[in-house]
């Protein structure tokens, strides 16, 4: 029945493709192509970036999560459909990235049991300005895919910071510094958790929002994100550089 209606929808709606953006057929999600030739993270993982060992340039450092998981690089599509995710007002595409996330959290945590997910949090502001919270979007159907509680107001953004993406990497950390604060220490104390975000540029967000959990009395956190940037000195998968 719910594929008869996704069909249904389709033929009033047309349905693109969540990364290049194509026109597709009413009973998929990705097109062909992309299905071939997204960049993804693959063989043996660094667990404190995510990133393929021969792309890693992390040299082992220590975070405040103790594990982090991505199906893609953050380039190629995988960078347009984000693109479009995030701002050509089109959060539909939050479905279809969720099954990656959560596919991959299964594989790269199959011992972890989880006690909740949560999203890194944008201010009000940004939240005003977007009209929706991709990063509330992805966490709530990982969770759902996950079978786990969801808890969207774990943590809050107090104010607005410049965007990681576009600093060099020595002001990173220092930007993201009492951006986050944790709402209620009692929902996160002694809890095993799962905390998405959409991309993850240098892993300081995300670390950063970690510290504040494990402050709080989490017992452990780790991370899952769509896409992680790939280091400019790292070479990652040839096959999928060429996409």
């Amino acid at each position: 029945m719910k594929l008869i209606r996704e069909l249904r929808l389709s033929s009033v709606f047309p349905k693109h493709c969540a990364y290049c953006d194509r026109l597709i057929p009413g009973d998929k999600y990705v097109c062909d192509a992309c299905r071939k030739s997204l960049p993804r993270i693959e063989g043996e993982i660094c667990n404190s970036c995510g990133l393929e060992k021969k792309a890693c340039a992390c040299k082992g450092r220590k975070n405040y999560y103790s594990g982090i998981a991505a199906p893609f690089y953050y380039k190629g599509n995988v960078r347009k459909g984000l693109h479009i995710f995030k701002f050509r007002n089109s959060p539909s595409g939050s479905k279809v990235y969720s099954r990656e996330i959560a596919e991959t959290v299964r594989k790269r945590f199959p011992e972890i049991s989880f006690d909740f997910v949560t999203a890194v949090p944008m201010t009000v502001k940004s939240l005003k300005d977007r009209g929706y919270d991709q990063n509330v979007l992805i966490a709530r159907e990982t969770a759902e895919l996950l079978s786990l509680p969801f808890r969207p107001d774990v943590l809050k953004k107090i104010y607005e910071t410049e965007k990681q993406h576009g600093l060099p990497a020595y002001r990173r950390k220092g930007n993201l510094a009492g951006v986050f604060d944790v709402t209620d220490y009692r929902e996160v104390e002694n809890k095993v958790i799962l905390l998405c975000d959409d991309i993850s540029t240098s892993g300081e967000t995300l670390n950063e929002c970690a510290k504040m959990l494990w402050l709080a009395g989490a017992k452990k956190v780790y991370c899952a994100a769509l896409a992680l940037t790939e280091p400019k000195t790292g070479k990652g998968n040839d096959k999928n550089a060429r996409s």
